[in-house]
C-alpha cells in the first residue's frame, strides 16, 4: 500500500492541468478529517444509509455477496457500513489517494474487520478478471475522466451475473442548485460571523477558512462530471452491462443539506453540539420523506443524486432464478411447484423508503400439497418489482392476488424517481 506524502508547490501548480494527480492531493489533504467534515461514521445512523441506498436501487437479492470491491472507497464508508448491514462477506478497497486508502484501512481495523486495500486507478483495476460478485461505489463516478472506461473494468473484474451499485453522483440541475446554495451561504455565514460579538465565539480562525477556500478551489478540479440519469445508464450500457437501472434522490433535502454543511465549515465547530447535529439529522430525514412523495411528479434529473446498478452479462450460480426447474425469484421451489397466486403487502425501511412485499403460495405438482413461501423483500430475485413511494402504499394495499400461472406475477408500480 503506498503511503501518502505532503504535496510540494510544483505539484499543486501541475495538479490544475491533471485531475488525477488533483484527485490524489486533494483527498490526501482531506483523508484525515474527511469523516468530520462529512459527519461520516460506522453507527447504525451510517449503516441504516448506506444499506438503504443500496437497497433503493438493488433490492436485497443475493445477500451476503461473497466478495466485494469498492472503487474510490474514500475513508470506507460505504463497503465498510454495508459490510455491517449484512450486504457482503469479503471487502476490498481501493482509491486512486493513498491517504483515503490508509484511512480505510485503519477504519477497518477499528471495526475488527480483515479488508485488503490498494492503491489503484479505477480506469485499470489491478485485479484479475472475475475476481468479485459485486463492486460498489459512493459518489466516485464524478471523480473519474473516463466514466465509460471504468465501467468496462468494473465489468471485467465481475464474475458472470455479478452486480455493481454506485451511489451518491451529482445530477447536473441538483448539483448547480447545491453549489449556489454553498456559495451564497459561505457568503453570507462569513460576514455575519465578522460582526464584534460574534466573531470571539462563532468565527473561525483566518487560516482555517483560507484553507477552506484552497481545498474549495481544488475541489473544482477534482469534481469532472455531473450526470443526466439517463445518460449515465447509457455509459453503463454502452459499457457492456445489462439489467441497468438508475435511481434519484434529494430534492428539497439537498436544498436543505449543502447550506447546513457550508455552514458547519465556516463557523466555530465548537459552537454546535449534539443538537444542532440531531436537528441536521432529522430535518434531512424527513425532507428525503418528502422527496420520495415528489418523485411522482418532479422529474428524476432535478433531484440531487443518483444511484445506479447493473450487471455483467451471463449467469450468476448465486441466483436460483437462473436454474432450470425453479419458479423465478423463488429460492427454494423446485420444478416441483408452481404458483397459484400472490398476495401483496406494502412495507417501510428505516428511512419510510415504500417497498412491497409478497408471499407465493405453491402446490405440488404431484402430490397437490399446499405450501406458502416465506415473504421476500422487493429486489429478492424480481427486478420486476420496485421500490413506491410512501404516498404510493395506499393504492397497493387492496392489490388483488395474481392469477393462477406457472410463475409468480411481476407487479410494476411507480417509484422514487421514475
Amino acid at each position: 500500500m503506498s503511503v501518502a506524502r505532503p504535496a510540494s508547490a510544483a505539484d499543486v501548480a501541475a495538479a490544475w492541468d491533471d485531475p488525477k494527480l488533483a484527485n490524489v492531493l486533494y483527498h490526501d489533504w482531506e483523508a484525515d478529517h474527511y469523516d468530520q467534515k462529512w459527519s461520516i461514521d460506522f453507527d447504525q445512523r451510517c449503516i441504516d444509509y448506506a444499506r438503504d441506498r443500496f437497497v433503493a436501487v438493488a433490492g436485497t437479492a443475493g445477500w451476503p455477496y461473497r466478495r466485494a470491491l469498492e472503487l474510490g472507497c474514500g475513508t470506507g464508508f460505504f463497503l465498510l457500513n454495508l459490510k455491517q448491514a449484512g450486504v457482503l462477506d469479503q471487502g476490498f478497497v481501493t482509491d486512486l489517494s493513498p491517504g483515503m486508502v490508509t484511512a480505510a484501512s485503519r477504519n477497518a481495523a477499528k471495526l475488527g474487520f480483515a479488508v485488503s486495500g490498494r492503491v489503484a486507478d479505477a480506469e485499470s483495476i489491478p485485479y484479475p478478471d472475475a475476481s468479485f460478485d459485486l463492486v460498489v461505489g459512493h459518489a466516485v463516478l464524478h471523480h473519474i475522466p473516463d466514466v465509460e472506461l471504468a465501467f468496462r473494468e468494473v465489468l471485467r473484474v465481475l464474475e458472470p451475473g455479478g452486480r455493481f451499485v454506485f451511489a451518491g453522483e451529482p445530477t447536473r440541475w441538483g448539483d448547480a442548485i447545491a453549489r449556489r446554495l454553498s456559495r451564497a451561504t459561505w457568503a453570507l455565514t462569513t460576514r455575519l460571523t465578522r460582526f464584534p460579538g460574534l466573531a470571539s465565539r462563532w468565527s473561525r480562525p483566518q487560516v482555517e477558512l483560507d484553507e477552506s477556500s484552497r481545498a474549495a478551489a481544488l475541489e473544482a478540479v477534482v469534481d469532472l462530471h455531473t450526470f443526466d440519469p439517463a445518460a449515465l445508464a447509457g455509459l453503463a450500457r454502452a459499457a457492456g452491462a445489462v439489467g441497468v437501472d438508475t435511481v434519484t434522490e434529494e430534492l428539497t433535502a439537498a436544498w436543505f443539506g449543502w447550506p447546513v454543511r457550508t455552514f458547519e465549515a465556516a463557523v466555530n465547530p465548537d459552537r454546535l453540539g449534539w443538537n444542532w447535529a440531531m436537528f441536521a439529522y432529522r430535518s434531512w430525514q424527513q425532507l428525503s420523506a418528502l422527496d420520495r412523495a415528489l418523485a411522482r411528479v418532479v422529474p428524476a434529473r432535478f433531484y440531487y443524486n443518483v444511484l445506479i446498478t447493473g450487471r455483467k452479462p451471463g449467469a450468476s450460480v448465486k441466483d436460483p432464478s437462473t436454474k432450470p426447474g425453479r419458479i423465478p425469484g423463488m429460492p427454494g421451489i423446485s420444478g416441483r411447484w408452481s404458483a397459484v397466486g400472490t398476495r401483496i403487502l406494502p412495507a417501510l425501511d428505516s428511512t419510510g423508503i415504500g417497498y412491497l412485499r409478497w408471499r407465493v403460495h405453491a402446490r405440488s405438482r404431484t402430490t397437490g400439497t399446499p405450501a406458502e413461501c416465506p415473504e421476500r423483500a422487493v429486489g429478492d430475485q424480481a427486478p420486476g418489482l420496485v421500490a413506491i413511494s410512501p404516498a404510493a402504499l395506499p393504492a397497493v394495499r387492496g392489490a388483488p392476488a395474481a392469477e393462477p400461472r406457472g410463475d409468480h406475477r411481476r407487479v410494476r408500480v411507480p417509484g422514487p424517481g421514475r
